[in-house]
C-alpha cells in the first residue's frame, strides 16, 4: 500500500549542516563536513543567489551551473 503523503511534511534527508558566523570582513566558513560532502575545495567558486523573500541566500557550485547551462545550450536533457 502506498504511503499517504501529508502536506507540509518533508520526507527528504535533513538539509541542516550547521551554523556559521559572519566575520568583520563579511566572510563565512563552510563547515568541513559539508565541504567534504559537496567536494568543495579551497579556491572553488560558488554562485550566490539571494532569495526573493530576503531570508537568506543559496550557494551553488559554479561547475554545476556551468554544466547545466551547457546542457541547455546543446539541447541535452537536464
Amino acid at each position: 500500500m502506498k504511503d499517504k503523503q501529508v502536506k507540509g511534511i518533508c520526507r527528504k534527508q535533513n538539509p541542516f549542516r550547521g551554523v556559521v558566523t559572519v566575520s568583520d570582513k563579511g566572510q563565512i566558513v563552510i563547515p568541513a563536513t559539508l565541504m567534504r560532502e559537496l567536494k568543495i575545495e579551497r579556491g572553488s567558486q560558488l554562485f550566490i543567489i539571494k532569495r526573493d523573500d530576503d531570508l537568506g541566500f543559496v550557494a551553488l557550485k559554479s561547475d554545476a551551473i556551468t554544466n547545466t547551462l551547457n546542457r541547455l545550450i546543446n539541447n541535452n536533457p537536464v
